[in-house]
């Protein structure tokens, strides 16, 4: 399971899952017509049957909301984490699975269309024969020119094609935006690929990591030899890659320092790399790489630093194991059934508690989303997203935004000069609902139906050349980055400035048509606020109207800000997932900070909404309560325990017991409505409470 960090890290909703091919067309899709959409639950939308009522909605809300959904959803085989978001974009998995069906029988497709592009695709993913025949040949010209390395310029030349390939095998080099010129894309140098998830996972010294750094050694072992590689040298070659990744992580910042945009923000001359790492030839690697600008962001400097003189002091025997297995690793999934189920083995069950593979019909459809998401999602939205339902998510965003609007001038501890500033970005915010106005263009991607494994490479060599053809252009507003339409997620970009909601979250349990007004107040209503207060977190407080890095707070309104963020992540440390290991409040603490934001700012805008209305009560329900019901039924899961530890340490958001009880504990108004006193679980002790908004 390869994990890397990203150049530039992006807010979102949840961390779960990313025509003609040369239509490049600004005008919307015309969507076909659809039936009316049923409720999914009853007219109130949320769901009496997922209720524990034997528990005290004060003691714990989290329970009292889902706590028989839990029970009656175990953690299904196939899955580390199932929750709400899963039956969704298990809904959307099927939609996408009679797309590609129907475009995999098609034998009219005229060549490069998008129906011949999704249907061979999905096609070459389904012949296991071929696949099987194959076994590892897929590669082997990618291992064979490992093998040849003889020196250090023939490793250096190795490592700059592997990143044309969209491998990352030591450095990440990509579009990005400029964080202080928002609207140009800049070049960036970030870090590469590891074999474990986090840096925590080479460097802690508990025995459960202990016991995975031993298992992926075996691991390691295991996929070298079926790539060829005699057992005895495998089994050397996996020790030598662990200690040399050991030492690529020491030198990456942890996870919470990544989240400070400053620490991210290095432009450097391109000429000046030779100093801070002089054992490459920079501007040779870059232009090979189509990078001819003359500056560079270097998102790490120490560990571009590090890899210099790794460079230097590694033997070169070293140096080729770790590529190999980063080929290898990088392909499995591509490949023959025992490159397949190793893959799982240690990816799915040792790292994130998965008992079983999914069907492969299943594991094809989030392949072809994945390789080449925006073909299949242009059919998807044809299906499955209507104009109306973009207008009623236009017409509930316009309410939170003047619900934040109406607040901010309220805040006691926000001065007039950074009230202006704050209104200034609010209204600056753009959106993006349901799929991009301009789809890309992968008129140069050839995809066939000969090898399933040439279809990714293909896909991955051209998602690379994609993202480096933007740099030294004025951003594209309408670039979605990793988001397909059928994606289960929202997002906030903070050089953007905008919110973005995929179509695929715009369906049950986070937005019935037909249920009452509380519950998708308290559903998608809360997600739309939460991404619009991302724009206020302890990142996007960072960024101005126009996306740039730019501190707009007063000194004395920062300083009562942070000690606000600090609150809520001194809060989330509290909260312990797995044996030994809590929430790291300062991970999560701008996903914190944007829950309890986003469900302050939903509530409002919904009384907001009932002015004038009768004020219904609903099986014994009165608004507030059912507005609370609906968020915290969207967040109902399970987890395996070793899914819980990955989260806690490199998921920027807490998991669903945490981020809704944790919400809760800080509001008076879910105190108000349910009743809850002084000294009651949900109700944070005074001198801890934490309110931003």
């Amino acid at each position: 399971m390869r994990r890397s960090l990203p150049l530039i890290a992006f807010a979102g909703l949840a961390a779960i899952q990313a025509g003609c091919g040369s239509s490049h067309s600004a005008a919307p899709v015309a969507a076909a017509p659809a039936p009316p959409v049923a409720a999914y639950f009853a007219p109130h939308g949320f769901d009496l049957n997922a209720m524990d009522p034997s528990v005290k909605a004060c003691d714990d809300f989290y329970r009292f909301a889902v706590g028989k959904w839990r029970d009656t959803h175990p953690l299904p085989a196939q899955y580390s984490r199932y929750g709400r978001f899963e039956e969704v974009s298990e809904r959307n998995r099927d939609v996408l699975h009679q797309i590609v069906e129907q475009d995999a029988a098609l034998t009219t497709a005229a060549p490069g269309s998008a129906e011949q592009k999704v249907g061979d695709f999905y096609a070459s993913c389904m012949n296991e024969t071929a696949i099987e025949a194959a076994g590892v040949t897929p590669i082997q010209p990618e291992l064979d020119r490992i093998n040849a390395i003889s020196d250090r310029a023939s490793l250096l030349a190795e490592i700059t094609h592997m990143q044309t390939a969209g491998y990352a095998p030591l450095f990440r080099v990509g579009g990005q935006n400029d964080l202080k010129n928002s609207k140009m894309i800049i070049a960036g140098l970030g870090t590469g690929s590891l074999g474990l998830p986090d840096r925590d996972y080479y460097l802690r010294d508990a025995d459960n990591f202990k016991t995975i750094r031993t298992q992926y050694v075996d691991h390691v072992t295991k996929m070298l030899s079926l790539a060829g590689v005699n057992p005895d040298q495998a089994k050397a070659d996996a020790q030598r890659i662990l200690v040399l990744e050991t030492k690529l992580a020491t030198a990456q910042l942890p996870r919470v320092e990544l989240r400070s945009p400053e620490n991210t923000y290095h432009p450097t001359k391109v000429a000046d790399l030779a100093s801070m790492a002089p054992a490459v030839d920079w501007p040779s690697y870059l232009h090979t790489l189509g990078v001819n600008e003359t500056s560079i962001n270097v998102s790490q400097p120490k560990y571009i630093q590090s890899v210099s003189q790794l460079l230097n002091e590694v033997p070169l025997d070293d140096w080729k194991a770790l590529l190999r297995w980063q080929v290898v690793e990088g392909a499995a999934p591509s490949l023959s059934s025992a490159f397949v189920t190793e893959d799982f083995n240690f990816s799915g069950r040792v790292l994130s508690g998965t008992k079983e593979q999914q069907e492969r019909w299943k594991r094809c459809v989030r392949s072809a989303d994945g390789n080449i998401g925006q073909l299949l999602g242009q059919e998807y939205i044809r299906r499955n997203f209507t104009p109306e339902a973009k207008a009623k998510m236009n017409a509930l965003i316009d309410n939170l935004v003047g619900a934040l609007r109406e607040d901010i001038p309220t805040l006691t501890w926000m001065g007039p000069e950074t009230k202006a500033a704050a209104l200034a970005k609010l209204n600056a915010f753009q959106r993006r609902i349901g799929y991009p106005d301009k789809w890309r263009d992968y008129s140069a991607l050839t995809i066939s139906r000969a090898s399933y494994a040439a279809n990714v490479q293909a896909s991955r060599a051209w998602a690379y050349h994609h993202n480096i053809e933007r740099i030294g252009h004025p951003d594209d507003p309408s670039e979605w980055g990793g988001f397909t339409p059928p994606t289960v997620n929202a997002s906030y970009n903070p050089p953007q400035n905008n919110i973005t909601f995929p179509a695929g979250i715009l369906q049950p349990p986070f937005f019935d048509p037909n249920a009452d007004d509380a519950y998708n107040y308290g559903g998608i209503g809360t997600v739309i606020g939460h991404e619009m207060t991302h724009g206020f977190d302890d990142q996007g407080a960072k960024f101005d109207p126009q996306g740039n890095l730019r501190n707009w707070f007063t000194p004395e309104d920062l300083k009562a800000f942070q000690a606000r963020t600090d609150c809520v992540a001194t809060e989330y440390s509290e909260f312990n997932v797995a044996p030994g290991i809590n929430i790291n409040g300062k991970l999560v603490n701008g996903e914190s900070v944007a829950d309890l934001g986003g469900a302050t700012i939903a509530l409002r805008a919904y009384e907001k909404s009932l002015e004038g209305k009768d004020r219904k009560t609903i099986d014994g329900f009165s608004p507030e309560q059912r507005f609370f019901l609906g968020f915290a039924q969207v967040w109902g899961e399970n987890m395996a325990a070793q899914e819980a530890t990955r989260r806690a340490l490199t998921d920027a958001h807490a998991q669903g017991p945490f981020r809704v009880n944790g919400t809760v504990q800080n509001m008076p108004e879910f105190w108000k409505a349910y009743h809850c006193n002084d000294g009651d679980k949900m109700v944070r002790d005074p001198a801890k409470r934490c309110s931003i908004w």
